[in-house]
Formats: C-alpha cells, sequence, structure tokens
C-alpha cells in the first residue's frame, strides 16, 4: 500500500517564501482568534483537522476507502510560532495512489492567489476560496484551509472532489 506522506503545506511554503509580503501581516493582539476550538490544547490542535473533513467525507469524495492520519507533530515551519493550528491525511487503504490533506491555519489572508496564474475564485467555498488542481485554499471566519487532492483522475473530476470537501470543511468551521 503507497500512503500519502503528509507534506509540508504548500501555503506555508508560499508564506515563508514572501516574508516580505503585504498580506503576510502579523496577527495583532487585537486580532480575534477563532472560536471553534481550534486554539485550545495540544490534544484539540492535532485533531481539529480531521473533525473539519471526516474519512467518511473522503470516502464519498473519491469512491473509495481511506485511512485517517492525523498530524502529531507540527512539520518544518511549522512550530510553536506558526499560524499552523492542524492537519490530517487521508491515504487510500487500496494499492491505488490517492488521498486528500487538509491543514488548517489561523488568521491568514488568502485574497493573494486572486492575483496568481492559474487560480480560480470558487464561489459557494467558506467566506473566500481560490482553487488549482490539485490544491484549493479556503477561508471561513478567522480560520484559513488549505485542501490537497493525490489521485490519478483528471482535473475536472479533482476540481469536483476540491468544491465537495471545500464545502464540508467551511460548513464544520
Amino acid at each position: 500500500m503507497r500512503r500519502l506522506l503528509p507534506a509540508v503545506p504548500a501555503l506555508a511554503l508560499l508564506l515563508a517564501g514572501a516574508c516580505s509580503a503585504p498580506w503576510q501581516a502579523a496577527p495583532t493582539a487585537a486580532s480575534p482568534r477563532p472560536t471553534s476550538g481550534a486554539a485550545a490544547g495540544a490534544g484539540g490542535l492535532s485533531q481539529q483537522a480531521c473533525k473539519a473533513l471526516t474519512a467518511s467525507d473522503v470516502r464519498t469524495a473519491l469512491g473509495m476507502e481511506v485511512s485517517q492520519l492525523p498530524l502529531t507533530s507540527p512539520p518544518p515551519g511549522g512550530g510553536p510560532d506558526s499560524s499552523l493550528l492542524s492537519g490530517c491525511t487521508y491515504a487510500s487503504a487500496a494499492a491505488s495512489a490517492a488521498g486528500v490533506s487538509l491543514y488548517l491555519f489561523n488568521d491568514m489572508p488568502i485574497d493573494y492567489f486572486s492575483g496568481v496564474p492559474g487560480f480560480q475564485r470558487v464561489p459557494g467555498v467558506g467566506d473566500e476560496a481560490f482553487m488549482q488542481a490539485p490544491m484549493l485554499i479556503g477561508r471561513k471566519g478567522h480560520v484559513t484551509f488549505q485542501l490537497t487532492i493525490e489521485s490519478a483522475a483528471g482535473q475536472a473530476a479533482q476540481e469536483q472532489v476540491l468544491r465537495t470537501l471545500g464545502k464540508a470543511v467551511a460548513g464544520r468551521l
């Protein structure tokens, strides 16, 4: 069985590579924090993404059994000073290489993606969302989410799965 390995979130890499970008403003003391329980205790952090997107959601969207792999420690760049709240990966339980990863971030604006070539606005997903398969970046309240899909399906099918899963995540945040 090939496992979908949790990778460093692409959003974190984009933000780390653009430290001087105006959209990456550090939260101020007056910045509101998520109230969904995402910031409550280490146990809550490691499971929040797995509650926002379930194995059942992914199984239905991909049409195959998946195994849940919660993020148990921060990836590089996701330490205590990071805005990364949690992550969860769902890997195909079969021999096929397919799966989905979800990462949740605190208070990260995403309007930057409106000007990135290839990214398109995705209406109806959270407060704001942008997509370029195999990735969808969305925001609901003060939580930014990144969905990434690994699938042999074509781009149109990947986009449909990302929209479906993005709506499920936004609906739970």
